[in-house]
């Protein structure tokens, strides 16, 4: 509040008019302490409402617990384990190299025909090795790991295993076509590796829907090689289907030469058999239930 304005002259006067006794001058100096009383009591705050004057407040410095610095000690589990992850990558599902952690994942990859897979971040530490000395394309689906404990007794292929974008476990079985067709036909010839295939998938992976996707080489023609990929996988399909395989559902899809695994020229630029042999191939993808 304002201090109360003290008319000093007024005072002067006074004194002098009262020949400056000591009387006048104590009372002078009386009514000085008692305003001053008056302007401290008034200014003051007070702890209650008879206006008793309150003492101020000590300056508080506020010490920070000792865990405040560290802003991951609040951090739930979850929170911290994501703080230890590579540089944008996610949590994983799947202990891959069995060191009782989940391993990250670093993106995704779309393999066509709707076949969103997550790739492990470490993925090179899994790499399937490709036979015959052929050489992985960049991005190969080959890459992805495969569990060591899957019985492929009568399946000429190999077996991978993967997430699907949404999480969904897949079960990936590739096989060489050659196997199965004659070069240029879509007619089975031998059905021992399907007949395994249906075996395995009703024992170990039931219940899931299945895409059959067939693949061919780069050699000939763009369209007859996407008709002819079309065919063999609409016919193992169809052998599947008469054969009992345990699935809610089994569709087919053609991808011609667009999803190579391995290169299909030597360094030097001349063709690769091998490599081209190995593009020629057939897909099932198990997408396992929930």
């Amino acid at each position: 509040m304002p201090f109360p304005q003290v008319n000093t002259a007024n005072m002067r006067q006074r004194r002098k008019q009262n020949g400056g006794s000591m009387r006048h001058k104590n009372a002078a100096r009386l009514l000085l302490v008692l305003m001053a009383g008056a302007i401290a009591a008034g200014c003051g705050s007070s702890d209650s409402e008879s206006g008793t004057a309150a003492d101020s407040p000590p300056a508080v410095t506020r010490t920070p617990p000792d865990d405040a610095t560290d802003p991951s000690a609040d951090a739930s589990p979850d929170q911290s384990s994501a703080t230890s992850l590579p540089p944008g990558a996610e949590p994983g599902l799947d202990d891959i190299n069995d060191d009782g952690e989940p391993d990250p994942t670093c993106g995704t990859q779309d393999f066509g025909a709707g076949l969103v897979i997550r790739i492990p971040c470490d993925i090179g530490g899994y790499a399937h090795e490709p036979e015959e000395g052929t050489r992985l394309i960049e991005g190969s689906l080959y890459r992805l790991p495969g569990p060591d404990n899957i019985d492929l007794t009568g399946i000429s292929g190999e077996n991978l295993s993967a997430r699907h974008a949404d999480g969904t476990a897949l079960f990936i079985l590739v096989f060489n076509s050659d196997n199965l067709f004659a070069t240029g036909s879509d007619v089975i010839g031998s059905t021992d590796t399907l007949d395994a295939t249906i075996r395995l998938i009703n024992s170990q992976f039931s219940a899931g829907e299945i895409q059959v996707r067939g693949h061919t080489d780069a050699t000939g023609a763009v369209r007859g090689n996407q008709t002819l990929s079309e065919n063999r996988a609409r016919v193992v399909q169809q052998y599947l289907l008469d054969h009992a395989v345990s699935a809610t559902a089994v569709t087919a899809v053609g991808l011609g030469s667009t999803q190579p695994l391995t290169e299909e020229a030597n360094p030097d630029g001349s063709p690769d058999p091998e490599g081209q042999r190995f593009n020629r191939r057939v897909e099932i993808v198990v997408r396992l239930p929930g």
